[in-house]
């Protein structure tokens, strides 16, 4: 399960931010996550609080927004993709050679105490 090591990341990169900013714990992360990104939300949701035991993150809460694909069609423009039919247009069925969202994983929200 690679999603232990996304948190184990996400908690890096807060813990930098917390430095920063003096110190101190974090109570609340919010995740933005691409569903054509590979990272299953469930999963990082269950390997989170075992990650973040012993940091400054332990306790703290975990949101995820989730980011819907967007592919662009040649015809149609901008479309939101649907996994089960992959990088097609749902109108035209076209292929959308071009991904303009979807794959994002980033820490986008950090709450501290």
């Amino acid at each position: 399960m690679h999603e232990a090591s996304v948190a184990l990341s996400l908690i890096q990169v807060a813990c930098e931010v917390l430095e920063e900013q003096g110190g101190g714990r974090v109570t609340a992360l919010t995740v933005r996550i691409g569903q054509w990104s590979a990272v299953v939300p469930q999963a990082l949701q269950a390997a989170f609080p075992a990650s973040a035991q012993g940091t400054p993150l332990q306790g703290a809460r975990l949101s995820i927004q989730a980011v819907p694909g967007v592919g662009e069609c040649p015809a149609h423009g901008p479309v939101e993709l649907d996994l089960m039919r992959g990088l097609r247009c749902p109108v035209c069925n076209a292929p959308t050679p071009k991904l303009l969202q979807g794959d994002e994983l980033e820490l986008d929200e950090l709450e501290l105490a």
